[in-house]
């Protein structure tokens, strides 16, 4: 339907020249019509096929002058002419990229003004003329806002999908490499055939599923599916963070989710979690992301045998008006959870971040009206703060968790 719409200005062209043919007006009129259409009429056609291009359509001014010289002789306004040039003149202004086109705007809308004045009454239709010359620029400067408008929607789209797959590199592949590095220095550094064996077989259990989420990303990709990485509405997978992490794991939909993280680091990670049980369902995988990132992340900076400390604990909030008016939470799930882990000087990890992870965090964490905060412990060693409300509240304009 739309775009039949487009083409709704091919209509008129032979209504007025049927129109004025059957009147009489003249031959030097009827003269200028057919030049008019026989030049103007297919440039335009083409330019309606591929917007955006005036070229060709200073070239359909030249016919539309020489049909305006004709009408002028006959004394007689042309309603073929006025119309293909107004369309001209819209298309124009949609498309115009030089000072070639701004002229020949000027030059059209002006012969198509002068030209009612050898009428009698002339001024009468040369006022009407200019007009209908100022509606169709004003629609040419509308089209040419609703282009420009598309494009930029087009780039932001194309922007916000790289950085969603960015996003899913890191989240779901950087953490299967980390571990690979990880156990490849192990069995380099190893002189046990069954310790490298072992972590062999892991190396290829890490690979293969790091293998499986690229060829998924890409798939995903080429048939323009989306995936939902919203914090309130995550569904998927992630892969455990530590090197011996075997098969897949849902993302964490409660405490017990957060031990299992913290027990396929190793020994040296100890968890405490000291929360009250109403704690609304879109908190746990958004503490499940930051829980496996920053794991990764003492994994790569800091070594696989440095202590790392976890907690997991409530702090009391005061509940505002709004939200006791619009009942969205009652006093007993109000409140912030907070989660820390902390890690001790290591001897060093598998090389540096580009910090992609963090910034990812930070969004899924607003996502909930949380913040993250992270950076280095006075005596030494890197600790992260998450801070999330048990009960985000709902975001009425998108119906999603905030």
């Amino acid at each position: 339907m739309r775009r039949l719409l487009t083409w709704l200005w091919l209509i008129p062209v032979p209504l007025t020249f049927a129109l004025e043919l059957f009147i009489g007006s003249g031959w030097s009129l009827i003269l200028g019509n057919v030049i008019a259409v026989a030049v103007g009429l297919p440039i335009l056609i083409r330019a309606q096929l591929r917007p955006g291009r005036s070229a060709r359509l200073e070239w359909a001014v030249l016919g539309l002058l020489g049909g305006l010289a004709l009408a002028a002789v006959a004394a007689t306004l042309s309603l073929t002419t006025l119309w293909l040039s107004l369309t001209v003149l819209a298309m124009l202004t949609r498309a115009s990229s030089g000072r070639m086109s701004i002229a020949s705007i000027v030059v059209l809308a002006v012969a198509n003004i002068v030209c009612p004045l050898v009428m009698a009454d002339g001024a009468t239709f040369a006022l009407m003329v200019f007009a209908l010359i100022i509606a169709a620029i004003a629609i040419g400067l509308m089209l040419r806002s609703n282009d420009r408008t598309l494009i930029e929607r087009q780039a932001t789209a194309t922007e916000a999908e790289r950085r969603r797959i960015a996003t899913e590199l890191h989240d779901l592949i950087a953490h299967e490499v980390t571990g690979i590095v990880v156990l490849a220095q192990a069995a380099g550094r190893s002189d046990s055939p069954d310790l490298r064996t072992t972590a062999l077989a892991k190396i290829e259990d890490s690979g293969t599923r790091a293998l499986e989420e690229i060829r998924r990303l890409v798939s995903d990709a080429r048939s323009g599916k989306r995936t939902d990485d919203s914090p309130a509405t995550a569904a998927g997978t992630v892969s455990d963070p530590g090197p011996g992490a075997a098969s897949r794991t849902p993302i964490a939909s409660g405490p017990q989710a957060l031990r299992d993280r913290v027990a396929a680091f190793g020994k040296s990670a100890t968890i405490t979690i000291d929360t009250p049980t109403e704690v609304a369902a879109p908190v746990w995988p958004v503490l499940d992301r930051v829980l496996v990132e920053s794991l990764t992340n003492v994994r790569r900076h800091a070594g696989a045998d440095v202590p790392v400390t976890v907690t997991v604990m409530t702090e009391p909030t005061t509940p505002t008006v709004s939200a006791v008016a619009e009942n969205l939470a009652g006093p007993d799930v109000l409140g912030t959870l907070v989660m820390t882990v902390t890690n001790g000087v290591g001897s060093g990890g598998v090389g540096a971040g580009s910090g992609t992870g963090l910034n990812s965090l930070r969004v899924r964490v607003s996502h909930l009206g949380g913040r993250i905060e992270a950076g280095p412990e006075p005596g030494g060693g890197w600790s992260v703060v998450a801070r999330l409300p048990l009960n985000p509240v709902n975001d009425h304009r998108t119906g999603e968790s905030r």
